[in-house]
């Protein structure tokens, strides 16, 4: 696919307006290093208060792995607040490092477990891994295509994950100092990569892109959160639903990658575009 031709699939109209789904990984909760049930509920509340207040409507994607009998409540508060869940898989294995048919048999199994809370047909690939063979990709894109799921891209990625690991241990160890110090170094992070990212769907295309934001249900955004989307709203962005987002032109293009990563969908079309 040519450059040029790319522009002009992609770029009917110029636009500039920034706009951004916000989904997070991971629900009922994800990495928080020993917190109680309780404790994540009270994080949650927080988390939705905060949607709300920024009228942002979120897609959250369940892991069962991470469900307890006293914790699915929370499934339940996610719901009631209006937002919409999908299937993050039930173990969230490392794709890389298992075959497709028990990827597959994952993603059914959280159907099983987590199937009268998901109320959408959205999939996202735990890790954002799609497979590190063609054979492992088409079985379960084969899979997938077949039970009707839709794929869940991101077009913001980021390295979020390891600042709520180092601030989840910092909060087990009381350490406040080091939660805020971690907690501002996270929001700076976040900024830098938007912004990156921005500007490389602009030079992709031409335009603003309908950013897809990747996040976590856990205990840094559960504090900082407010700070992240206070941010982009304070620089003119518009907080869209994951169904808004996916009618931009730049998810109909598959192009996925053999890899051992995950990749975001501006990081695929940037490598198309350079082996052409």
């Amino acid at each position: 696919m040519k450059k040029a031709f790319l522009l002009s699939f992609l770029a009917p109209l110029l636009c500039f307006s920034q706009e951004v789904a916000i989904t997070l990984d991971d629900l009922p909760f994800g990495y928080s290093a020993g917190m109680s049930d309780s404790m994540k509920i009270v994080s949650t509340k927080r988390m939705l208060a905060i949607l709300k207040e920024f009228d942002a409507k979120a897609t959250g994607f369940v892991t069962p792995g991470n469900m307890s009998e006293d914790n699915q409540v929370i499934l339940d508060l996610w719901l009631e607040s209006g937002h919409d869940l999908g299937n993050h898989t039930h173990r969230h294995y490392n794709f890389t490092e298992v075959s497709a048919s028990k990827y597959i048999a994952d993603i059914d199994s959280c159907k099983q477990l987590a199937g009268e809370w998901i109320n959408t047909d959205y999939f996202r690939y735990s890790m954002l891994r799609r497979g590190n063979t063609e054979a492992k990709r088409d079985s379960v894109y084969a899979f997938l295509e077949k039970e009707g799921y839709t794929i869940a891209p991101v077009s913001i990625d980021n390295n979020e994950w390891i600042y709520n690991r180092d601030y989840s241990r910092a909060l087990r160890e009381d350490d406040t100092e080091k939660m805020i110090q971690l907690g501002n170094e996270y929001i700076e992070h976040m900024k830098e990569i938007s912004l990156k990212y921005e500007k490389m769907g602009i030079e992709l295309t031409g335009r603003s892109v309908k950013h897809i934001l990747l996040l976590h249900a856990n205990p840094i955004n559960a504090e900082y959160l407010h700070a992240l989307l206070g941010w982009y709203k304070s620089k003119g962005w518009k907080f869209i639903t994951l169904d808004e987002a996916m009618t931009d032109p730049i998810y109909l293009i598959n192009g996925d990658l053999v890899s051992d990563f995950g990749w975001s969908q501006l990081d695929k079309l940037k490598k198309i575009q350079s082996t052409d």
